[in-house]
């Protein structure tokens, strides 16, 4: 009898400490649904304090406020005919959050013994896969629109183009036509693109970018555009920032993102009919953690009420009036900064400030990655072109030693050929064209990568050579392709 005593009182200290430290809600009830005891998981669900005597004496507190006292009364004698009973209840908290609960009842002579468990996350990992799901059938939809669309598009501009080349005489009325017409195909092609980055379905080519280079273009360009009013700051880091990433596409991203900013501010000023505060976009670029960048976008305008706020990342949603936003704004830039592996967030208070942040993976040590890419040798005699392809390529990292003629360029070469990885130059050059100092070249170093430039189709390259060519209007990215592939670092 003694062993079966000291059982008797581990057991109920076992249950004890279980009721008093368990993280769901434990609590007793009379026939009533009285509570007479709780612990302290069940204060901290329905949000009311242990030292609040008065939920102990109302016996609805655990209850759902949708149903009456009759409902429950009902409900607690077929609980207390069958003895136990377990399922999901909606309760009431005190703030008057409605909280689905899974309960179990367990009759206990004359009260019964209640066990919750919370199941609000539940639901919203549930909300999550539907929504998920949602967003999958939208973006696929999205995406085969946007494909059939693209194909009506360009069969329009074929035939506008064709139709404005056999009109004879164009007046200012027919030219003021087919301006629009263009603006109107602008705008209809911008739709598309974001129709194929919300579904994913466009191709992404990323390569190393620097954010520090992209922001200041980007605030430079605004510059341009913003209203005069505001003031636009950017604060940057002093070392590089260099991230994987479309820097066309991420640019445009950064530029709307400003753009929706002032359009924030200017519907204040219009609310208010006066300025209260200078009027302000800040935008900062750091580091949150060794592998992780942030992008800023804040701004001090009218903000968004709450119900915007929980629908602005969804496709299709717009505050703007009929024709003047697609709802595709802030979708598509999270999507193309999810394909990123990034996230975006949109914290914001109405009549406060709305922020914006873009996170992104780092690229390496940025140091490394735009030091030692590899040195090229430039030569041509255009200095507008020279002087435009440098600057693409030390902006993706190369070091660039230029010269503007094929004497000037094979002085270079036999002087520093120990230093340079690769050769790009335009063929048609006075003194020595690019194939024949190519062909210099080639005698000397058989696996230097050459790339020759030229502005004519019907351009011939002896095969025996092995050099890549790249016809003008040159595309930075099949050269920047070729050196990549040819460069061994």
């Amino acid at each position: 009898m003694a062993g079966h005593d000291v059982k008797k009182e581990q057991l109920q200290h076992a249950l004890q400490s279980l009721f008093e430290q368990g993280r769901d809600p434990m609590f007793i009830t009379n026939k009533e649904g009285r509570i007479l005891q709780a612990n302290p998981a069940f204060f901290a669900l329905y949000q009311y304090s242990e030292q609040d005597d008065k939920i102990l004496e109302d016996s609805g507190v655990w209850q759902n406020t949708l149903h009456d006292f009759a409902y429950y009364k009902t409900f607690l004698a077929r609980v207390e005919k069958e003895s136990c009973w377990s399922g999901e209840l909606h309760v009431a908290s005190k703030s008057g959050e409605i909280i689905p609960v899974w309960t179990q009842i367990v009759k206990v002579d004359d009260c019964f013994a209640i066990t919750q468990v919370d199941l609000r996350e539940r639901d919203k990992t549930a909300r999550k896969l539907e929504q998920f799901s949602r967003l999958q059938s939208l973006a696929t939809l999205a995406g085969g629109v946007a494909h059939e669309f693209n194909n009506i598009l360009g069969g329009i501009q074929g035939h506008l183009y064709l139709f404005k080349r056999q009109l004879q005489v164009l007046t200012d009325k027919d030219k003021d036509r087919f301006s629009r017409i263009d603006a109107l195909m602008t705008r209809a092609s911008g739709l598309v693109q974001n129709l194929l980055a919300f579904s994913k379905q466009k191709p992404t080519v990323t390569a190393e970018v620097n954010l520090k280079t992209l922001l200041d273009e980007t605030i430079s360009m605004c510059r341009r555009s913003i209203d005069k009013g505001i003031a636009l700051t950017v604060s940057l880091p002093d070392e590089p920032v260099v991230i994987q990433a479309d820097a066309v596409i991420l640019k445009q991203h950064i530029f709307e993102l400003i753009n929706n900013a002032q359009s924030a501010i200017l519907r204040q000023r219009l609310e208010q009919g006066q300025c209260s505060v200078a009027e302000k976009i800040c935008v900062q670029l750091r580091l949150t953690s060794p592998d992780m960048v942030e992008i800023l976008v804040q701004d001090n305008g009218c903000g968004m009420q709450d119900a915007v706020l929980r629908h602005c990342l969804d496709p299709f949603f717009t505050t703007e009036p009929v024709g003047k936003g697609t709802g595709l704004g802030l979708p598509s830039a999270l999507s193309y900064v999810e394909q990123l592996k990034g996230n975006l967030e949109v914290e914001s208070v109405h009549g406060e400030y709305t922020k914006v942040r873009i996170l992104l993976p780092m690229q390496v040590d940025a140091t490394e990655v735009l030091s030692d890419k590899g040195c090229v040798l430039l030569i041509d005699d255009e200095e507008d072109l020279r002087d435009s392809i440098e600057e693409v390529l030390v902006y993706d990292g190369y070091t660039v030693i230029t010269a503007s003629n094929g004497v000037e360029g094979l002085d270079i070469w036999q002087a520093q050929q120990a230093d340079i990885d690769a050769v790009i130059m335009d063929i048609m050059m006075p003194n020595m064209s690019g194939i024949e100092m190519a062909t210099i070249l080639r005698k000397e170093n058989q696996t230097l990568p050459i790339c020759l430039i030229t502005g004519y189709s019907q351009q011939a390259v002896p095969e025996h050579l092995h050099v890549n060519l790249i016809r003008k209007p040159l595309n930075p990215d099949l050269l920047l392709e070729f050196l990549e592939a040819t460069i061994q670092k």
